[in-house]
């Protein structure tokens, strides 16, 4: 497993539900090889699978909580998410039941953060929203620079 391990999670044909997959593909070749890039439908299976050895995980998911679409919020992970987060996508369990399995199992990576970007809603299609295309890009620089100054142990 990677020191470093960066998952989105979301489903690619449920419209802006698809925006953590996107960031993954928009960080390919922008990150050093050591750092691994994981697509997740948000299976908590999979997803302390992807993340147990890693010293640094960054998760980036769909959110819905009220805000203003497009809106990005960076959370320490290992602090729990806020209760207002749901799901936002078509995954059953979503990262919040995730973190919540792996701190109950003792499966988590040293560090967690999390980038969950606001959303409306999730609808059948391959298209991101505007505001959400937008909130992407600002996502993937945002990830870029704090991994740029991520040294090993």
């Amino acid at each position: 497993m990677a020191d470093v391990v960066v998952i989105g999670v979301g489903n690619r044909m449920m419209g802006d539900d698809a925006v953590g997959p996107i960031v993954i593909d928009r960080l390919a070749g922008r990150l050093p090889e050591t750092v691994s890039l994981i697509e997740s439908v948000g299976d908590a299976t999979h997803l302390l699978d992807s993340w147990r050895d890693a010293r640094l995980t960054v998760v980036v998911d769909a959110v819905v909580s009220g805000g203003v679409p497009g809106s990005i919020h960076r959370i320490d992970g290992k602090e729990g998410l806020p209760p207002s987060w749901r799901s936002a996508s078509t995954h059953l369990i979503g990262v919040v039941e995730a973190i919540d399995l792996g701190g109950a199992v003792d499966m988590m990576p040293d560090e967690l953060v999390v980038y969950g970007i606001e959303i409306d809603k999730v609808e059948p299609g391959v298209v991101l929203a505007r505001e959400i295309d937008a909130a992407a890009d600002e996502v993937v620089e945002m990830i870029a620079a704090e991994l740029a100054v991520v040294r090993s142990p």
